[in-house]
This record gives C-alpha cells, structure tokens and sequence, in this order.
C-alpha cells in the first residue's frame, strides 16, 4: 500500500471501555488487558481475512473487503473478550469509500466508524446503514434499527444499527432516545463540526465559568490565539503551522496579566462555525488573534491580526512580520510586546526581561521537533517511533536543544502510558530526558509541573513540592495542568479555599478538558462544597459517562451528600468498568443482607480473601471500610497502604470520607509520619 489506492472496504473501529479508568487505578492490570486485547484481534482479524491497520492506544482500526467478514470478526471479538478478559469493548463498523496510502487508511469512511464505535454501548456492535444494507440479504445476522443520528465531525446524519444475540447487548430506549434527541439538538444548532458534545459541555456550563471565574479573574483580559490560516499554497505544512502555534501560545502565555487558553480550546473554536462576538459571549474572552502564514522557507512571512470582541468586534492592530527561521522565537517576544502595548496590560520586571531576552533556534531542529511532535498526538506504537527518530534527529543537529530532549521524555512516557513498553523500562530514560531539558532549559514548564507532581503524590517532600509548583505558575500562570494540581496539593497542605481558585482557572484555560473538570470537582467535595461538586460532575458525566477520575469523584460527593443508592450505583458502574464482576456481585449481595454499609463491608471482605490470586491495593480495602464506618478495620488497612506508600495516601489529610477517624491516635500517628496537616 505504499502507493494512493482509492477503494470501497468495511471500516472497523474498536475501543476499551473504561481504559483509562483502569491505567489510573492499576498500571499493571491495563497492560495486560492491552496485550490480550492485541492477541485476541490479531487472531480474528487474521481468521476473517482482515488487516490491521494501526492501533491507536486501546484502540484498534482495521479493514475487510467483506462485510459479513468485518460483522463475523467483531461478533467473535466480543465473545472472545466477553470470556478471556472480563471487559467490554466498543466496536463499530462502517461500509465506504476510503483512501489507502503508506499503510494507513484516511477518508470519510474512517471518521464515520470511529464516530459510530464512541455512540456504541458497552460490549456492543453498531454498524451504519451502508454496512447493514450489505449483509442483510446475505447472512442471518439479526440487526436493530436505531435511528438516524448526528455524528461528531460528520457533516450529514447517519442511520445507524445495532447487530443482535451472540449475547451483545439490546441498546435501551433511553439510550436511544438520548442518541436521536441529540441528532436533534444538532440541527437546531446547525452543528457539523469538530468536537461538538464538547461545546455542548461548554454551553451548559458558560454561565458557571464565568460565574466562578477566579478571583479578579473579570480585571484578567484574555486572549484566544487561533490556530494560523496557510496562505502559502502548499498543504504540506501543517506540522510546522501547529508548532508555531504552540511555540506562540507558550511564549505569550507567560505573561501573567492575560489569559491565553490552550491550543485544544483555540482548535476547537476554529473549527466551530461561529462569529467571534458568540465566542466570546460563550468563553469569556475578549481578544481574539488570528494569525496567517504568506510564506514559509529560510524565511518566514507572516500576518498577524488583533481584534476586540467587546462592546462590538473590532480590529484593534494588525502588523505584517518577515523574520528568518533562526529568529522566530525573538518575533514571538515582538509579538507579545506589540499585544500587550495595544490592550495596556502591564509587565512584572521579570516578564519585561524575558521579552528583552534574544533567542535564536536552529531551523533544522526545530523542523524535526515539530514533525516528532506531530507524530507523538497520534499515539500509535508505530507514530511514537517515528516521533522519537525526529526529536534524536533534533538532538543530534543541535545537543543543546532544550526541547529535543522534552520530546524524547514525552516518547518514553507515552510508551508507558499507552502499554507499549514496561514502567521499569520507560522510567530511567524518560528521567534521563527530562534532567537533561530542563539543565538546558530551566524555564521548561510541562516538566517542572511534572516533578512538582512527583514531590507531592510521590516522594511526599511538600516544601519542594510548593517550590516547584510556583516556580513552574510563576513561569507560564497560563499552563492548566500545573494550575489544576496545584489546587489539590494546596487542599493537600490544608487549604483548599486556597486551592479552588487555581483549579477554576484550569478549567477557564483548558474548558473542554474532562480531567481538569474531574479534578476541580474532587477539590469541591474536599473543600465540602458538595452541592457545587454534583452539579460540576453530573454535567461532566452525562458528557463522558467513563470519566476514569469524575466517576470516583461523584461517588464521593454522592456519600457525602448521604444519597447512598446514587453511591452505590456509579460504584458498581466503575467495577464494571475495571472489570472487577465479583466487586459489583458483592455490593448487590451486601446490600440485601444490610445496606450500604454492608455492602462495603462484604466487598471489602472479598477483596481480602482474593487478594492471594488477584492484587487489590490496601488503599482500596481501606476506603471501602470507611464507607462502611469500620474504624479497626479501616485503620489497619491504612497502615498497609502507608507501608506501600501508596500515591493517594496525601489525601488522607483533606478528603472528608475519613472524617470519623482523625481523633484516633493511629490515624494522627500516619499524618505525623507523613507531615501532613491536621484537620480541624
């Protein structure tokens, strides 16, 4: 295939349910069901003539010339995972036209199965009309009609099927009227466009942010920097376009009077169809700069245009700039200078100095940093080579290139998180790249929240984990995740009214963002402000009901709030997820014997008696005893989690599920131990 081929193939998607749940909850345990996952498809993709295209984290995309073959393989797929793995997986299929082109496929057809497997339920098959219409009259695959929906990125409806028996389940009529209702609202809203049920999200919570902005944050201009318009007549440069970009957003960023939302939320508003007044109506911001390329070789030509959304849309300046490759760091610093003069913001001295700092790159290191980049978000095995073959290459040209060595430390990690490559593996390299970027450059953000995040969830050392926290804020107030952590290790060191501002800042930076979400409603339910928390998660849920940290977030604020039943249920739907099946039998058995609380007390109970055969963390035992107010038991379960030093044990000083134990000697001799504040 490595010459362009244009065919009608069946496109199949598959995905892991609650993959991400799982990498959080237990690292080992997700590997293994990504390995066995990869086996099972390899063996019935190879069985029904199919190929594998590329796997994508826990997802796998692969093509059949035959659509009963493509249905046959997922049916079996499902049976296989059904019993080997305890999971379920999302699969869906669609028959169309796509493009064939280096061993990759492309073209409508892809983007239609992929959009059809996110709708499907739990260990389901959903195909579309096309596919259907191709087996009906072939085979006794047995479909169900579901409707005709509006899919993400899909410009027309699609009339979707559900594929019967073989034990898949039968989608129910709340589901499917959830999926036709949202089909509806899209075309009210004349919705065809890139991440859609994320600006649902962000409509339904407009009125929230900027209610709960952060503290002055209304005196707090802010600038969405749009990705840049190619006006230089070749397609092929879209890499290098979106570095600039984020080089762009990074550089002004670090200016702490403007709030410059990420990349993530400025591509989404690009592509959303909408004038700049209802954007800014909708997010709050203000200025809005658009920037656009004229030409693109030893030397660099650019436009750049800001405007005012606020009273009316206004361009306030627009400049014209033509600077060598070597010096686009230094237009970056002319750049900010020239905003920050028209909208009147003021500098500290060390901002002042940073915009008089000179900085050149070398072209040809930045060139491969920013190809190595564009293959690092596509999170394949094969693209996460690629990536690191370009940021060595960017090494190589230059060995002081900061940023070539931040790549390297973003390759070894993703190999880990995605399960491609062990922990024990991945952890000295990556340390050796992130020690050598941030010797070259101290100034490097992503890293020094990282090690700030180590210090606290890690090796407990708070004092460094405050200095590294502000260090990296201090650098760019602008980097969300830095912003969002730094909430939760504030709440860490008693206090969190402290806290909740930077977490509402994170999610203002970065309001498509479901983690950030997740984690600004764990800081609520342990600030205690649970009515706020339950409406922050219920939304964020009925967005992305597999939320691997929204989920045990509402499950909390559930508890605390005493709505037990509410608890237990999103309890049972998180094993599920994980594929714990005795967790939700011994919930259900417990709560017949006697409630709630037995409930946890019994799956407690067997957690213990399988720890022999299967690994549950002391910590889990230890949280499901406090829901059941079994004070001995929860506290020797706490010991044990300590002598594993277990991440979550920091938590143990804020969150109020273990309120009932903090006059026990016990309980304060850990926080002791651990230095930890204690709650009053």
């Amino acid at each position: 295939m490595d010459q362009q081929s244009h065919q009608l193939a069946a496109i199949m998607f598959t995905d892991i349910v609650g993959y991400t749940a799982m990498m959080g909850s237990d690292e080992d345990r997700a590997f293994e069901v990504l390995r066995k996952n990869r086996a099972i498809h390899t063996l019935f993709i190879d069985k029904y003539n199919g190929t594998l295209i590329k796997e994508m984290g826990d997802g796998i995309l692969a093509q059949f010339r035959s659509s009963i073959d493509a249905v046959q393989c997922a049916i079996d797929i499902q049976r296989k995972v059904r019993e080997e793995l305890k999971g379920q997986l999302r699969i869906g299929i669609h028959l169309g036209d796509v493009t064939f082109e280096r061993g990759d496929v492309f073209g409508d057809g892809v983007n239609i199965a992929s959009r059809i497997q996110s709708i499907t339920d739990p260990g389901g098959i959903y195909i579309s009309e096309s596919l259907q219409k191709s087996i009906r009259a072939k085979s006794d695959i047995q479909t169900k009609y579901l409707g005709e929906f509006i899919l993400k990125n899909v410009g027309y409806p699609v009339k979707t099927y559900s594929v019967q028996g073989e034990g898949l389940p039968v989608p129910s009529s709340a589901k499917i009227k959830k999926l036709v209702g949202r089909s509806w609202k899209e075309r009210i809203v004349g919705s065809a466009y890139t991440y859609i049920v994320l600006l649902i999200l962000v409509l339904s919570f407009s009125w929230w942010i900027q209610n709960s902005y952060v503290k002055n944050s209304s005196q707090v201009p802010s600038l969405l920097i749009f990705p840049f318009d190619n006006f230089t007549g070749s397609d092929t440069l879209a890499y290098y376009l979106a570095g600039m970009h984020s080089s762009l957003i990074g550089d002004i960023g670090r200016i702490s009077a403007l709030r410059v939302p990420s990349g993530t939320t400025s591509n989404v508003y690009k592509n959303a169809g909408k004038s700049i007044p209802e954007i800014a109506s909708e997010s709050n911001i203000k200025y809005f700069l658009e920037p656009s390329v004229l030409c693109l070789g030893d030397t660099i030509c650019l436009k750049l245009k800001l405007i005012s959304a606020f009273p009316e849309e206004k361009q306030i300046w627009m400049h014209d700039y033509k600077v060598a490759r070597s010096q686009i760091l230094n237009m970056n610093n002319l750049v900010s200078r020239e905003i920050i003069d028209a909208i009147n913001v003021i500098l500290t001295p060390k901002e002042e100095n940073l915009l008089a700092e000179s900085r050149t790159v070398n072209p040809g290191a930045q060139e491969a940093f920013f190809r190595g980049m564009s293959y690092w978000e596509l999170g394949t095995q094969a693209d996460l080579d690629r990536a690191l073959d370009y940021f060595e290459m960017a090494r190589k040209i230059d060995p002081d290139y900061a940023l070539a060595y931040l790549g390297i430390s973003k390759v070894w990690g993703a190999y880990s998180m995605h399960g491609f490559k062990s922990s024990k593996e991945v952890k000295l390299k990556r340390e050796e790249a992130r020690k050598k970027a941030l010797a070259l450059d101290s100034s490097l953000v992503e890293i020094r929240a990282s090690i700030a995040n180590g210090y606290t969830w890690g090796t407990w050392e708070w004092e460094r984990a405050g200095e590294a926290y502000r260090k990296a804020i201090e650098i760019n107030p602008n980097y969300a995740f830095v912003q969002a952590y730094y909430s939760h290790y504030l709440a860490i060191m008693g206090n969190p009214e402290e806290g909740l501002p930077h977490g509402k800042l994170a999610i203002t930076l970065e309001p498509f963002n479901t983690l950030y979400q997740s984690v600004h409603g764990q800081a609520l339910k342990n600030a205690r402000k649970y009515d706020e928390a339950l409406d922050l998660l219920d939304k964020l849920i009925d967005t992305e009901p597999d939320q691997g940290i929204g989920l045990p977030a509402l499950l909390g604020v559930y508890h605390e709030l005493g709505k037990y039943d509410e608890a237990l249920e999103i309890a049972k739907k998180i094993y599920a997820l994980k594929g714990i099946d005795a967790a939700v039998q011994s919930l259900d058995q417990g709560y017949k014997e006697g409630g709630y609380k037995m409930a946890w007390r019994r799956t407690a109970e067997m957690m213990i008696a399988y720890r022999d055969s299967t690994y549950f963390p002391p910590w889990q035992i230890f949280t499901q005893y406090c829901r059941a107010e079994m004070k001995e038991e929860a506290l020797h379960w706490l010991e044990k989690a300590y002598e594993e030093h277990d991440n979550n044990m920091p938590y143990i000083s804020i969150d109020p599920l273990f309120d009932f134990l903090r006059d026990d000697v016990r309980f304060k001799t850990i926080l002791q131990k651990m230095n930890l504040p204690k709650q009053s």
